[in-house]
């Protein structure tokens, strides 16, 4: 690692994470090692110190800083700092950038020209999450770099979608990356790191708190060319995001939501105050259009063109996910519908006419499908069991039976409702459950190898 990463560490410790300071003293020093050698009186032509900074300036020693690389190297995580040739540009021109960037990932993603922020409520409904995941999917068919916080919500369906398409996102945390937040994702955090990367401006297992989200919603703004706001109610911190991306200089996209919803709020507002309604990817793709010198979405737009696809429509995203994105299911539906080889996400899909007597035609024939699927339960290794979040072990251990109602599992497993809600779907999309009609869930996986 770089000498003169303990020095950069020190400094964004000492000074404080998301302090527009940082810009103050790199206007003064060129490298952190210089104003850390600097005398007291050197430090103080900055001009920008209170009296509990020059306390800490005079008390923080390194010790920190080294413990902190030592903790890097052992979690195999690169540190990226404001002096290295692998920092993004985006993010220098951002009034407070952070000092020093902890990655899991590939680093070369940061510095993709074409990148989209995605962000919005953590309580979304069907038609948030089939939108987040949509306009991710169809960005990163083009392209695009998704990048969005990893919270529950919006954000894990952009990351979701993104993922999907085979392209590339980055989850920026309000915490460290090795501390446990939002357990229930991990497994989502393992695919974006092997697609993307996953960064923090926080030592590793540095905690959330209440103080540390406001602040990385300026670097998921820094880091984009614009961000797209999906379902925001009207004290939303999406709306910090927003504002941020407007003071760095960055486009803002809104879809347009429920006029009735409180969590279109926020989105139907943005829009009258002059950000950009935008109801698919084509819109932010063509606003973009000709931006680059490579040219890759006019590239990507010929290519279609050349060997055309039939475009996904919002009625096939629902029957595909039927509102729980169970990938597996929908490629198996698919496959037997059409007498087809396994069908990917990826790969065309047969259209599905826009009418209501079509639709619930074939969501009739899926229902049919799936109750003609009569598989055994299989049994899952004790590794990867262990490798599975608290939550989900424990709703996997509540099947005392092989269908299961969803009451029964809240009693069972002892969680909230809104958690088992959150970790059914997860095991759904990773095929250990299978969702059933009236609320009720068929194990398909189980670390016993039954009910």
């Amino acid at each position: 690692m770089n000498n003169q990463n303990a020095y950069w560490i020190w400094l964004q410790e000492t000074i404080g994470c998301g302090s527009r300071k940082i810009s103050n003293i790199l206007s003064n020093f060129t490298f952190a090692e210089d104003f850390y050698r600097a005398s007291l009186e050197e430090k103080l032509m900055c001009g920008c110190f209170s009296q509990k900074d020059i306390n800490k300036l005079k008390n923080t020693s390194l010790d920190n800083a080294r413990r902190t690389i030592n903790r890097c190297k052992e979690c195999e995580i690169d540190i990226i700092t404001i002096g290295d040739v692998a920092y993004p540009k985006r993010l220098m021109e951002i009034d407070s950038p952070p000092a020093v960037i902890y990655i899991k990932g590939n680093k070369e993603v940061l510095g993709e020209e074409f990148s989209v922020a995605m962000v919005g409520t953590r309580t979304a409904t069907p038609y948030g999450t089939r939108s987040a995941f949509k306009f991710a999917y169809d960005l990163a068919k083009n392209d695009a770099v998704i990048i969005s916080g990893g919270a529950l919500g919006i954000d894990t369906f952009s990351h979701r979608g993104a993922l999907q398409a085979d392209g590339k996102t980055v989850c920026v945390l309000g915490c460290g990356i090795e501390y446990r937040y939002l357990r229930e994702n991990d497994e989502l955090k393992k695919q974006m790191i092997r697609k993307g990367a996953v960064i923090s401006e926080y030592p590793p297992d540095a905690r959330a708190s209440r103080y540390t989200f406001p602040q990385r919603n300026r670097i998921i703004s820094g880091l984009s060319k614009g961000v797209l706001i999906i379902e925001a109610g009207s004290k939303s911190g999406s709306l910090i995001t927003a504002s941020l991306a407007l003071e760095q200089g960055r486009d803002v996209f809104a879809v347009p939501g429920d006029i009735s919803s409180s969590v279109s709020f926020g989105t139907n507002e943005l829009i009258k105050d002059g950000a950009k309604a935008v109801t698919s990817a084509e819109d932010i793709i063509k606003f973009y259009k000709g931006d680059y010198k490579d040219d890759k979405i006019e590239r990507r737009k010929t290519k279609r063109t050349a060997a055309p696809k039939k475009e996904q429509t919002f009625e096939q995203f629902d029957i595909i996910f039927d509102n729980s994105f169970d990938r597996v299911k929908a490629e198996s539906f698919y496959s037997a519908k059409y007498n087809t080889e396994k069908v990917s996400l990826t790969s065309k899909i047969p259209a599905v006419k826009k009418t209501k007597s079509k639709l619930k035609t074939v969501k009739s024939e899926k229902r049919e499908h799936k109750e003609k699927i009569e598989s055994p339960i299989e049994k899952i290794s004790e590794e990867e069991f262990n490798d599975l979040s608290e939550n989900s072990q424990k709703v996997l251990l509540a099947f005392d039976n092989d269908v299961m109602h969803v009451d029964r599992i809240v009693e069972k497993s002892g969680l909230p409702i809104n958690i088992v809600h959150s970790v059914l779907t997860q095991l759904e999309m990773y095929d250990y459950i299978e969702q059933l009609e009236g609320r009720n869930y068929k194990i398909r996986r189980s670390p016993n190898g039954d009910g």
